[in-house]
């Protein structure tokens, strides 16, 4: 399977959003606090055969780049693993490169900590005010493990 990553480009925009829609419930993500508009924000898509097999957006900060969103349509073909890459690539020497996911989501610690990330903070409670923003985030994942804070890792180079 070949997969090519590029940047999402203008001409991508009404397939991701209906992507985000159907994955995320919508284009809005809460985290740290905020609410953020994932339209808004530069980001990479994975093709094989011309059909979009996975995403990943991110922002800039002070610290440097922060993984907002990463989705793979399509389990353990790599895809994942290649957006991650193509970032780690595009974070310049001496700048951050994070991702904060919730403590349900095992699925991701493993993954991210597997691509050398490692844990860097812990938010106690983050997602309960999350929900104040965003009130349609689950009180529980579909195994039934609550969903109550966020974990940030970062990437060791």
């Amino acid at each position: 399977m070949g997969i090519q990553i590029r940047k999402i480009g203008q001409k991508d925009r009404a397939e991701v959003k209906k992507l985000l829609a159907k994955y995320w419930n919508g284009t809005v993500m809460a985290i740290h606090g905020e609410l953020i508009d994932m339209m808004t924000l530069p980001g990479l898509v994975a093709f094989v055969n011309d059909q979009i097999t996975g995403m990943l957006t991110y922002r800039h900060d002070l610290k440097g780049i922060e993984i907002i969103s990463l989705d793979s349509f399509v389990e353990n073909q790599g895809i994942g693993s290649a957006l991650v890459n193509e970032i780690i690539k595009l974070t310049e020497p001496g700048m951050s490169l994070r991702v904060t996911t919730t403590n349900d989501n095992t699925h991701a610690l493993f993954f991210y900590q597997k691509k050398g990330f490692t844990l860097s903070a812990l938010y106690l409670d983050a997602v309960s005010d999350a929900r104040k923003l965003k009130p349609s985030i689950p009180v529980a994942n579909k195994e039934g493990i609550p969903i109550e804070h966020e974990i940030e890792l970062t990437y060791r180079r």
